[in-house]
């Protein structure tokens, strides 16, 4: 997890880096935090876990024992913010594996993020993006926020 905000010269790193990713097929994914439940307060660490199990939750449902033999998984670039209440949430790139129906997959980004520990109901999913959504979610406004690369996965 990125503990310090990133240099100017990183944060352009960065998102030049990103804008050479293919949005083809991609959905710009906005996922709210509980900030605390059943009194567990969410930090940095256990957000990034809770993104790792949403993940392992969508690969598995998506493509099955392809996900748990093979480690076949979808396409995602998180970014990890903090708002300016102090709320933490994520922006993803999330690669759409059926691009014949989007609205399929939406349900089953909302549905399973809400079965996690820290999933908030208030999600939104945009099914088209372009390289505006990957300069947002690059905007790196506080100490916090940074690219997850822990569950960064690209192909």
């Amino acid at each position: 997890m990125c503990h310090s905000a990133p240099s100017s010269e990183l944060k352009k790193a960065i998102q030049e880096y990103l804008s050479e990713v293919p949005l083809t097929n991609c959905f710009g994914v906005s996922l709210t935090l509980k900030q605390n439940t059943s009194g567990v307060y969410l930090d940095d660490i256990r957000a990034s876990q809770n993104l790792r199990h949403f993940l392992n939750l969508l690969n598995s449902e998506v493509y099955g024992k392809r996900f748990r033999r093979f480690g076949k998984k979808l396409n995602v670039i998180p970014s990890l913010e903090r708002s300016l209440s102090h709320r933490l949430h994520y922006h993803l790139i999330l690669q759409n594996p059926y691009p014949e129906n989007p609205t399929t997959f939406s349900r089953l980004v909302e549905a399973l993020w809400s079965k996690t520990q820290f999933g908030y109901v208030q999600s939104h999913i945009d099914q088209q993006i372009d390289q505006g959504w990957t300069h947002y979610i690059t905007k790196f406004k506080t100490a916090s926020d940074g690219i997850d690369w822990e569950n960064y996965h690209w192909n």
